[in-house]
């Protein structure tokens, strides 16, 4: 009985031991700042080829403190080749929002210059744990001396309201700016859209002219030109051939070079279009408009052809770019009625019996580009009648053709008479040309002429053959 006493006894006191030892254990609240690279490793290391980092900041809290983050510059960015020299503005970074959770991020999202004691961050009124990301950067590095800058960013964790200590973390900055080797010249040649070809219709107001673009990257280093060249006249598909004439160019937007200014026709052979000026100095970009001119006589279809361009330095040409050209021509096949008295109809006023004759005239011209053979007809419906039924017998109402610059045949020479139905007035020449004549309609009055309105009905028609 006393062992089994001694084992009970001893039961109890470890567990009262183990009691009273708990009340004695605390746990540490956490506040800390840790950074990781986009490309891992414990320095920055930029470089011309490879500008732009990024850097995530992670505070990772359980104190319930708020709290900010603000960078410094601890050591400044210097060039170690050549101390005097150190990146300043050239040195920039940005935040990338959406990175963070909690917080306000209160970094641009654009490039802005590093500058020392600059808050990057401050947390919710909680001061939740967050992370965010920056991305370091160099600009205008061609401003730069080369060499190699060196320098630090130190990270500091700092609360708010809070007797806590602030926690730092520090970042060495590594910049190589290499000397870059001469540049060779760079110009490029395309369509106000980016397009490597000009498209124009003659039957749209707003394609009736194209813009080409030059934008000289890389200026060469000498008094330089820029030509065109067309190497031929533009063609259809069916080898019909389009006038250089009917294109017209006009070189826009120079200040400090000399450009082609007036419209100038396009022509065969190199045309010098762009000069830089004497000093070697040229404009960043500049622009060439081509207008198309009136193309209606021409036969109608899609042509196609090219502009080449050239560079001109020192009595070396280049060939910089080719532009293709395309010009349409829509089918045009029309028929336009102009009576002398600039009305609808034709009309013989005060009328009387056994008076002398009375005339009137139509001009009718017919636009056509399809280079097709056609004719003009007219289709009278009727005698000349009045409400009451009355009419005037065909053999007073005549007419005939007559030429104003004609190239077709007319096909009444002589006054006729005006039959009642179809009537053939002319037919084109065999290439199917634009045209233009004139009928002239001859009304006499017979000696029974009643009094009253007479009228009838004509219709023009144009019909390829």
């Amino acid at each position: 009985m006393k062992t089994n006493s001694g084992k009970k006894l001893c039961f109890v006191l470890l567990a009262i031991a183990a009691i009273c030892v708990l009340p004695q254990y605390t746990f540490a609240e956490t506040f800390d700042l840790s950074y990781t690279l986009s490309e891992g490793g414990y320095r920055l290391e930029l470089t011309q080829a490879d500008p732009y980092k990024g850097v995530e900041i992670t505070i990772n809290t359980d104190a319930g403190t708020r709290y900010e983050v603000y960078q410094r510059i601890t050591i400044p960015f210097t060039n170690r080749d050549n101390p005097g020299q150190q990146l300043r503005q050239n040195f920039v970074f940005r935040g990338l929002r959406g990175t963070n959770k909690f917080g306000d991020l209160r970094v641009p999202a654009d490039d802005s210059p590093v500058k020392s004691d600059e808050t990057l961050y401050v947390s919710n009124a909680t001061g939740t744990a967050d992370s965010f990301t920056l991305a370091y950067g160099i600009t205008r590095p061609e401003d730069l001396e080369p060499g190699h800058y060196y320098g630090q960013l130190t990270f500091i964790l700092n609360p708010i309201a809070s007797g806590r200590q602030q926690v730092t973390q520090m970042l060495d900055v590594y910049v190589t700016i290499a000397k870059e080797a001469a540049q060779p010249p760079a110009i490029q040649i395309a369509t106000a859209e980016g397009s490597k070809v000009i498209r124009l219709n003659a039957g749209k107001e707003e394609m009736l002219s194209g813009d080409a673009v030059v934008t000289i990257e890389v200026a060469p280093k000498n008094l330089f030109s820029i030509l065109q060249f067309v190497p031929q006249a533009l063609e259809s598909t069916e080898g019909s051939r389009l006038d250089y004439e009917v294109l017209n160019f006009q070189v826009r937007q120079v200040s400090k070079g000399a450009g082609v200014s007036q419209v100038t026709p396009l022509s065969p052979g190199l045309k010098t279009i762009y000069t830089s000026s004497p000093s070697g100095q040229a404009d960043n970009s500049f622009v060439v408009t081509y207008t198309l001119s009136d193309i209606s006589q021409q036969k109608a279809g899609k042509y196609r052809g090219n502009i080449q361009y050239f560079l001109e330095e020192k009595g070396v040409q280049k060939k910089l770019d080719t532009l293709e050209l395309e010009i349409e021509n829509e089918r045009i096949f029309d028929l336009v009625i102009t009576p002398q008295d600039q009305r609808y109809s034709i009309e013989f006023q005060g009328l009387k019996p056994n008076e002398p004759a009375k005339t009137n005239e139509v001009v009718i011209e017919a636009k056509t580009n399809i280079g097709r053979q056609y004719q003009v007809s007219q289709e009278l419906y009727s005698e000349l009648t009045n409400k009451e039924g009355d009419r005037i017998p065909s053999k007073y109402f005549t007419l005939r053709t007559e030429s104003i610059g004609t190239k077709g045949r007319l096909q009444i020479a002589a006054q006729q008479e005006a039959k009642k139905g179809s009537t053939l007035l002319f037919t084109s020449d065999a290439l199917g040309s634009a045209d233009k004549f004139k009928v002239i309609y001859q009304l006499d009055s017979p000696a029974d002429l009643k009094a009253g309105d007479y009228s009838t009905r004509i219709t023009y028609s144009l019909l390829e053959i």
